[in-house]
């Protein structure tokens, strides 16, 4: 580890150095001849305050642009004293376009938006120049604040999971871990408000440790995303976006509060932000800071509690940043503490016991706050420092440093840890990664972004048992994404070189085949995708795109019972990497009233590394269902489908369909863990009316059908019969309560209280999924 801590002291100091050359030494502008823009965007029909509508202003080559906070208001700073543009954009609302008089004075405005007879296409997608290139030939869905509202204080799985080509796997009521296109874990990179999220997640239990009240928007790239993100987004990317910081503005907030009943959780964040802080040396600071508790008790399926299954969590961060006309700068630092227990019906004393665990209920069902063994402590912090020097024609240099400390502590319910304060397994991942790249000005038709990363992390395993031994890891990569614009056709292609270098730290226990070395490995990852515009409001996307992925420590050396998940792992250090050729096409549809969009792939994965069942085994710590790393080749083929119809303004239709097939290219035969076929459909009537708001009443179904595609002889994996959901759901926008707006939603999960188990869920060899949830929100701005 003295070589590593070396290697971050010198990743700092060149990090701290090239900040200093990003940031020019006038970063402190003085305002002369500088003018300020600010106001409110409304609703022409309502008067109500449109809350994420896009505000842009442009004078020469140079453009600047802000998103409107929850009280619809903007704030532009540092523009020229002469005639600008201003262009203010929302969906569901028509454009709004004006010229501007700064030559005098500030201006103080109100811009009325009209209801749009048509849906913008443009609007569609929340995310920078590289997400925006990237969602034109790539399927890609994009949950936008007030989407998210609806979901709030669930983990990001939950948020994420009705999503075409999403699902879950799911861990009892605490943790749900995103699958795209049949893939997870270390294949589905989760990007956390522009630092790729680095938190043990080869374990399919360890679920992101993400704030679900940080994000301001979701998008989720379906497909192979590996030349901007990385080697291992064989699967997809899920974005988490924040919101920018204010540069301008006084202390302003909310506080949301959710109760759940079925495991009777309470959930409470309060976020602050604004831009009044002075700072010597930097001037005016936006700032923002937020806190974020949950706490729930054992879940229940419909005729019993699940044993130890509550959880609670603290969370909190807290960021600064500065915007000036060279561009900006951000801080920020964050932490996630999370406890949570574990199906004690999976964590058993003999084969016998095990097979009572799962032919027989519960039978300690009964409700409790308490957290017993098993059990997991999990901590993740965060400190990401990023700069953006803005240039002439859209133009600009972006540069992201990351550390992360990730600690996760996992605890024993058998064995002779079984009453020690002391981990049974104990993993401290430390993670440094630095991303620089420059978007260029438009040339000859081709604009586009180049960079390059790297990534430093050390493991340390210290607990009494072992699962995976120490190691370090170090990475590097350049990349290049270019788009060609012609007229209706779009071409995007990229291109990325990756250096991947994995030491092993011997493990010296008895029994334990663990030794020390080092692996490396090299290869390249490349897409090419057009997009062809038919005719208004209609085009199609084709894209091809070749990923890799190394093996992981996990898959080259787990030896023992990985507690999380209740099982028994055994690696090979033999294992390849992973190289897949995939092919996708996308059509989209926008009308007036109609939205579609289908996407069909096929994915050829060579060396394909999954876990095959093997008998139980006995340990000291109880009887465990065995599973041991294999490779095969292997095809993934699917259909996507997201839909919406609104009839008139007041009435909309919504459905999605996912449908995956993976086999083996051999033999045909299915793959283990493939998400079963599924439809979501629902129905929303929304209105206006004084003292109740922009209100809004709706239903849904989740239809899935029964997982049969599983291979023949299966130990422990098998097929889960199909089911049906029924979702309620009704609330309210910008209500006043208690002299303030409010937003208040109810919404019932399964609310037939339905028996089921999902093919997903790890626990479905023990107990059926959750019953009936009536969950409540209420946000309100201060």
């Amino acid at each position: 580890m003295r070589t590593y801590s070396r290697f971050l002291s010198l990743v700092v100091v060149g990090v701290v150095a090239l900040a200093g050359l990003v940031m020019p030494a006038d970063a402190q502008d003085t305002h002369g001849d500088l003018r300020h823009l600010h106001g409110v965007v409304e609703a022409a029909a309502t008067g109500r305050p449109v809350r994420d509508a896009e505000v842009v202003v442009t004078w020469g080559t140079r453009s600047v642009r802000q998103r409107t906070d929850g009280n619809g208001r903007f704030d532009l700073r540092d523009l020229p004293a002469s005639t600008v543009m201003l262009r203010v954009r929302a969906l569901g609302f028509a454009p709004n376009a004006r010229e501007v008089e700064l030559r005098s004075a500030d201006r103080l405005l109100t811009v009325h938006l009209e209801p749009a007879t048509t849906l913008l296409q443009e609007v569609a997608v929340r995310a920078d120049t590289l997400g925006e290139r990237l969602a034109r030939v790539a399927a890609t869905s994009t949950l936008d604040a007030q989407a998210l509202a609806a979901t709030r204080g669930q983990t990001l799985g939950e948020t994420i999971k009705n999503l075409p080509g999403v699902s879950v796997i799911q861990f009892g009521p605490s943790i749900a871990k995103p699958v795209i296109r049949g893939l997870n874990s270390q294949r589905v990179l989760v990007m956390n408000g522009g630092l790729r999220q680095e938190d043990q997640q080869w374990g399919t239990e360890h679920a992101p440790n993400i704030d679900s009240f940080e994000a301001d928007a979701v998008t989720v790239v379906r497909g192979a995303a590996t030349v901007l993100y990385g080697a291992d987004a064989l699967g997809g990317v899920v974005r988490v976006d924040r919101a920018a910081l204010p540069d301008t503005g006084s202390l302003r907030g909310s506080v949301a509060l959710n109760a759940f009943s079925n495991s009777r959780q309470g959930a409470a964040s309060i976020g602050v932000e604004g831009a009044d802080l002075s700072l010597p040396g930097l001037g005016t600071t936006g700032y923002r800071l937020r806190l974020t508790s949950r706490l729930a008790g054992n879940g229940a399926a419909p005729d019993y509690y699940l044993s130890n299954t509550g959880f609670r969590e603290l969370n909190g961060s807290l960021a600064f940043g500065i915007r000036r006309r060279w561009g900006r700068a951000e801080l920020s630092f964050s932490r996630f503490a999370t406890e949570l227990g574990v199906l004690r019906q999976a964590h058993v004393g003999n084969a016998d016991d095990l097979q009572r665990a799962m032919t027989m209920a519960p039978r300690d069902s009964a409700f409790t706050y308490d957290i017993g063994r098993p059990n997991q402590r999990v901590a993740h912090s965060t400190m990401q420092l990023r700069t953006v020097r803005d240039f002439a024609n859209d133009a600009r240099l972006e540069v992201v440093y990351g550390l992360q400390y990730n600690h996760r502590r996992e605890y024993d319910n058998h064995g002779p840890l079984r009453f020690r304060n002391e981990p049974a397994f104990n993993l401290k991942l430390f993670s440094n990664s630095l991303d620089v790249r420059y978007t260029h000005a438009r040339y000859k038709g081709w604009c586009g972004t180049v960079g390059t990363s790297a990534l430093a992390q050390g493991n340390q395993t210290l607990g009494k048992a072992f699962l995976i031994p120490g190691y370090n890891l170090w990475q590097g990569a350049v990349y290049a994404q270019e788009e060609l614009g012609l007229g209706r056709l779009s071409i995007l292609t990229g291109l990325r070189g990756d250096l991947t270098s994995q030491g092993t730290i011997a493990f010296g226990d008895v029994g334990i085949r663990s030794p020390a070395g080092t692996t490396s490995w090299r290869n390249m990852a490349g897409s090419l995708g057009a997009a062809y515009l038919l005719r208004d409001g209609l085009d199609v996307a084709v894209r091809v795109a070749r990923a890799w992925r190394p093996p992981t420590v996990n898959e080259r050396y787990a030896q023992g019972v990985h507690h999380g998940t209740a099982q028994y792992e055994l690696g090979d250090s033999a294992l390849d990497p992973e190289a897949s050729l995939g092919v996708e096409s996308t059509v989209r549809y926008r009308g007036a009233t109609v939205q579609m969009e289908v996407a069909a792939y096929s994915n050829t994965v060579s060396g394909f590394i999954y876990l095959q069942p093997t008998q139980p085994v006995q340990t000291i710590r109880g009887a465990f269902p065995g599973f041991r790393y294999a490779q095969a080749d292997a095809r993934m083929r699917g259909l996507e489908l997201s839909s919406s119809y609104t009839p008139v303004s007041r009435l909309q239709f919504s459905a999605t369909g996912t449908l995956v097939r993976g086999t083996r290219r051999a033999t045909g035969e299915a793959l283990y863990d493939m998400p079963a076929d599924r439809i979501t459909v629902s129905a929303r009537f929304m209105g206006s009316r004084r003292g109740l708001g922009e209100w809004f009443v709706g239903t849904g179904a989740l239809l899935v059908r029964q997982q049969d595609g599983v291979p023949a002889g299966t130990v422990y994996t098998l097929p889960t019969a199909g089911y049906a959901l029924l979702q309620l759901e009704a609330g309210t926008r910008a209500i006043h309560m208690l002299g303030r707006t409010a937003d208040v939603s109810v919404s019932v999960n399964n609310a037939l209280d339905t028996r089921y188990r999902d093919y997903l869920s790890r626990y479905r060899l023990f107990v059926n999924d959750a019953g009936r949830d009536v969950v409540v929100r209420l946000t309100m701005p201060f």
